[in-house]
């Protein structure tokens, strides 16, 4: 046999090789996810804290492509746990199967159809925190996933004014990540409904708008932005979200570059801040004037913030103006010389 024909046969021998190593290893894989879902539909024989530990191992090994008989099984596994401290360990585990657990997932939200939610103990457990941290953490997953079959399970949620509030907000996120534009509407008139006090809940649809980017968002955004500008401290948080989102959405109008400038005279640095971080974002170079005069702003961080910005807004040019300005604290003029090369 010639020197080439022996060289093209230790190839084809080396890859043999390589993949039986693969399929030994997806084999070895596959027995030991076998053998953790074993144990976890096992609650008599295998201790609750054996079937949460094998709920934690079992993250990274499922996705949606994988076996449908091991998918099926891991969500069995889920609909008739009755402990919470492993359901808590599945639900990431589920998450990595996304659209296959949605279902389950859902149930979980809704506190339906699950072994833990239909014993004849379930209002009691409902009523706890570790149900409460357990339906979060389905809500949380479900926006991850982004199935639209979530939305009317998550809208259910949110609009209900009984539901816990920590869900509620959890919810509100996850309908931002979830990206359906049709919760768009739904969202505004929850955000502008003055019967929802909840502050916190507010903060979280600001959120969710944001992350859905529609410019139908902007006019209650910077209404409650304006409502909210002369009240101090319980508010800051709400603001703060609103620029932010406003910021995110990116559709520069004349209504949202006037509720920012005058979001620069807001009392609290933070919201100044924000304020002329989301106009540079915006690129509205028609507020250039108001942000130079940020640069004399009493907190230092507004007015380094207030530099950047108008290098973004009006380049090298309206740095080298600014530092023709007499009486510039020494901190600020360096910062404006770090802008010019």
């Amino acid at each position: 046999m010639s020197t080439e024909k022996m060289l093209h046969w230790s190839d084809k021998l080396l890859f043999a090789k390589e993949l039986y190593a693969r399929w030994s290893l997806m084999e070895s894989a596959r027995e030991n996810l076998v053998k953790l879902i074993n144990i976890l539909s096992n609650p008599v024989d295998s201790a609750s804290s054996e079937r949460a530990s094998a709920a934690e191992r079992i993250q990274g090994m499922l996705d949606e492509n994988s076996d449908p008989d091991l998918a099926d099984g891991l969500i069995d596994c889920a609909q008739k746990e009755m402990d919470v401290t492993v359901l808590l360990r599945l639900v990431p585990a589920l998450q990595e199967m996304k659209s296959l657990a949605v279902p389950v997932l859902t149930d979980i939200l809704l506190a339906i159809g699950v072994a833990i939610y239909e014993s004849p103990e379930a209002k009691t457990f409902q009523a706890t925190d570790e149900s409460n941290r357990l339906r979060c953490a389905a809500a949380r997953s479900l926006g991850i996933i982004g199935d639209k079959r979530s939305v009317v399970a998550l809208m259910g949620i949110l609009n209900n004014r009984n539901e816990n509030y920590r869900l509620r907000l959890t919810v509100a996120e996850s309908l931002g990540r979830v990206g359906d534009e049709v919760v768009v509407k739904p969202l505004i008139d929850l955000f502008s409904d003055e019967r929802e006090k909840s502050v916190y809940l507010k903060e979280s649809v600001a959120r969710a708008l944001g992350m859905l980017g529609d410019i139908r968002a902007i006019e209650p955004l910077i209404d409650m932005l304006e409502a909210k500008r002369d009240i101090r401290d319980k508010f800051n948080f709400l603001k703060e979200r609103i620029i932010e989102a406003v910021a995110q959405i990116g559709r520069p109008t004349r209504k949202t570059t006037h509720g920012l400038i005058l979001a620069l005279k807001d009392e609290a640095p933070t919201i100044r801040l924000a304020a002329i971080e989301a106009l540079s974002t915006l690129g509205d170079e028609a507020c250039l004037g108001d942000i130079q005069e940020c640069i004399l702003d009493s907190d230092d961080d507004v007015a380094c913030a207030a530099v950047n910005a108008v290098y973004r807004l009006g380049g090298e040019t309206a740095i080298r103006h600014l530092l023709t300005l007499e009486n510039l604290p020494r901190f600020l003029r360096d910062e404006l010389e770090g802008y010019i090369p």
